[in-house]
């Protein structure tokens, strides 16, 4: 008889270790998030992150939570040991960031750890050590020896995945790695904004963020101009509530990325809350555009399965019809004040769910398709100019009052932002610019060629400009005017100024700020008297538009008086 050898082997424990750890620490993002979860659950005020190189050398996370015990520190760095579940029916009711007890363990297998700790009733702090064991692969020399130390915990994470060489190829550049690491911090800043965080980047500070309100932690992470076009979300039907912020319909980016989504105090990741939040915006904004939002969905922690995801990025509803149903309903609520068309007297929302009698049954993935926009442009006549700033205009049953430069700068953003990008030749221009202005041009370059600006180098401080954006291109007698310059040369410093004044935010809020501006300073001015043929124009154009009750600024574009209203007032009904 033939002796058969065995090919299924048991993996020593710091195999097992290092897999364990690919799941969880997948990039220095990765293990800020970790660290901020254990900070969070020890109920931190004041959180300091420290990276050098991206995270890719070092991470330091310190905070003043109620830190650890000598005798806890070391269990602290065994696979599944944890202070915050016990028994299996602590899995339906979840309270806090972690559970698992898989953070530092998984950090221990791939990094040379060193945190140094203190509780409030001890009177010295301990240091615990984790560092590879001089010969033996893949194995962890660990120590413990008494320190001093505030109140607290503070984890230094270096060398990371020097011990996995593969891991590190597929990281990006350390200055790519950092900005997905400060997207971690803002998601949880933005959760806790009761919680004070700062975050440096090789001695530089990226964030400070002070303690204060909801609505203060998203003007110190999104910009203070963005706050003022936020509208307030707040709905509840029994132990379901949604609440945060989404944008009006005057301001949306070409990417998701700015729109954030808590439960129970939880950033998660989900496509599918996304489509909802995204629903009552049908024919409230253009294709291909999105809302900012942040939205905080408290349930019952029992109908939330926080563990279907390596890193808890992703959550299951066992409620999930009454959840997305409740967020669509929340945000169509807040968005009343912005009518689908023209010719809008109320909004016809309808209810993502009617159709299904049973609410806790499996979703239908077919029940959130995005359907056809209800909107419908329809004839609108102008009747007059007021006080060469307004314009009043009849409708089949209602009356207008249109702010003509409001109207026109939404057109010309629209057209700017939405349509493929089109130049129109021009004589080839010669435009001297500052050393500072072609420093800005030079990093931005591709900002302007989306919009649809033809721009190329000259030799020294000048360049050459070919083409401007075709919706622009008529417009430009209503440009700023520049001294002595010519008026695509004035448009193009104009520009260039706002970008100075907006150096800080991303790329996508970048291109959109040059559109707002582009159209703004494009736009047919208050005191501009116009034709009869330029005000149809005007208006058959705002009629054809995606969002028409704002301009890009937030200021209401039109007024809008029903015949049944103005009938009222006269006493005829």
């Amino acid at each position: 008889m033939v002796a058969l050898t065995p090919t299924i082997k048991v993996l020593p424990p710091h195999m097992t270790a290092l897999i364990a750890a690919g799941e969880v620490v997948e990039r220095p993002a990765a293990v800020v998030k970790e660290l901020l979860e254990n900070a969070l659950d020890a109920g931190a005020k004041a959180i300091s992150i420290e990276v050098q190189a991206g995270g890719l050398a070092r991470i330091r996370v310190s905070d003043d939570g109620h830190g650890m015990n000598r005798p806890d520190a070391p269990l602290a760095l065994q696979p599944f040991a944890t202070s915050k579940i016990s028994a299996p029916a602590d899995l339906t009711a979840i309270n806090s960031y972690g559970f698992r007890g898989e953070a530092l363990s998984s950090l221990a297998a791939v990094a040379q750890l060193d945190i140094l700790t203190r509780t409030e009733a001890e009177l010295e702090g301990t240091r615990l050590t984790s560092h590879s064991r001089p010969g033996v692969a893949g194995e962890k020399e660990i120590t413990v020896v008494p320190a001093a130390s505030p109140v607290g915990t503070s984890v230094t994470v270096s060398d990371l995945f020097a011990a996995v060489p593969a891991r590190r190829k597929f990281l990006k550049a350390p200055l790519r790695e950092l900005e997905l690491l400060q997207g971690v911090v803002e998601r949880y800043a933005l959760a806790r904004p009761e919680t004070a965080f700062r975050l440096l980047a090789d001695g530089r500070a990226r964030l400070i963020l002070s303690p204060g309100s909801r609505l203060e932690r998203i003007a110190a992470v999104f910009g203070r101009e963005v706050v003022d076009q936020l509208v307030p979300v707040d709905w509840q039907a029994m132990d379901l509530r949604v609440s945060g912020y989404v944008s009006s319909p005057a301001i949306a980016r070409s990417r998701r990325d700015r729109q954030f989504f808590f439960v129970n105090g939880r950033p998660i990741r989900s496509g599918l809350l996304a489509v909802m939040l995204e629903r009552p915006y049908l024919g409230r904004l253009p294709p291909g555009r999105h809302p900012l939002a942040i939205i905080s969905i408290e349930v019952d922690p029992g109908f939330v399965d926080l563990n279907v995801h390596p890193q808890k990025a992703e959550v299951r509803f066992s409620r999930e019809r009454s959840i997305y149903g409740a967020l669509s309903q929340a945000v169509n609520d807040a968005l009343t004040d912005y009518p689908r068309s023209l010719f809008d007297e109320a909004d016809t929302f309808s209810w993502p769910f009617a159709e299904l009698e049973n609410r806790f049954q499996p979703l239908d993935p077919a029940a959130l398709r995005e359907g056809e926009s209800p909107y419908q442009a329809g004839p609108l006549r102008p009747l007059a100019q007021i006080h060469a700033t307004y314009i009043l205009a009849q409708a089949d049953t209602n009356v207008l009052i249109i702010d003509q430069h409001a109207a026109h700068e939404q057109i010309l953003y629209e057209q700017l932002v939405t349509q493929t990008p089109e130049a129109r030749s021009i004589e080839p221009l010669h435009i001297q610019l500052t050393v500072t202005e072609l420093a800005l041009w030079e990093a931005n370059l591709s900002l302007f060629r989306r919009l649809g600006f033809d721009l190329e180098p000259f030799g020294g401080q000048t360049i050459v400009l070919r083409a401007i954006p075709v919706p622009l291109q008529p417009h430009l007698s209503h440009q700023v005017s520049g001294a002595n310059q010519p008026l695509e040369a004035a448009l193009l410093t104009t520009l260039l100024a706002e970008l100075a004044d907006n150096k800080r935010l991303d790329v996508e809020a970048q291109l959109d700020k040059l559109a707002q501006k582009a159209a703004c300073v494009c736009a047919v001015k208050a005191g501009d008297l116009l034709s009869d043929e330029v005000m149809e124009t005007l208006l058959t154009d705002l009629s054809r538009i995606w969002s028409p009750a704002a301009c890009p600024h937030g200021r209401p574009v039109f007024v809008n008086l029903s015949l049944s209203e103005i009938e009222r007032r006269f006493g005829r009904r």
